[in-house]
């Protein structure tokens, strides 16, 4: 019984030490900025969330998946839902 309750007491020291040194090791994370040169450009998306109006994503019809690849995913899904219901 005390051999249990030193092994629980070790563990949970052992879990906070770890934490504080995690807690203490890590620090402030910043998005790289494409301009490396501009003062206090901290935000990679910084020209996205400053742009007005809307913008224009264009979807090219080559990247597109066909048909063959669209029926394989239907095909995974039907297959997915009877391998769970039914094994």
């Amino acid at each position: 019984m005390i051999m249990n309750r030193y092994m629980i007491v070790t563990t949970v020291l052992m879990c906070l030490i770890l934490m504080v040194f995690l807690v203490g090791m890590s620090e402030e994370a910043y998005a790289q900025s494409a301009d490396k040169k501009a003062e206090g450009a901290t935000s990679a998306d910084k020209k996205l969330a400053t742009q007005e109006g809307l913008g224009n994503k264009e979807i090219d019809e080559n990247k597109l998946p066909g048909t063959f690849e669209i029926g394989l995913a239907i095909g995974s899904i039907i297959a997915m839902i009877g391998v769970l219901k039914y094994v």
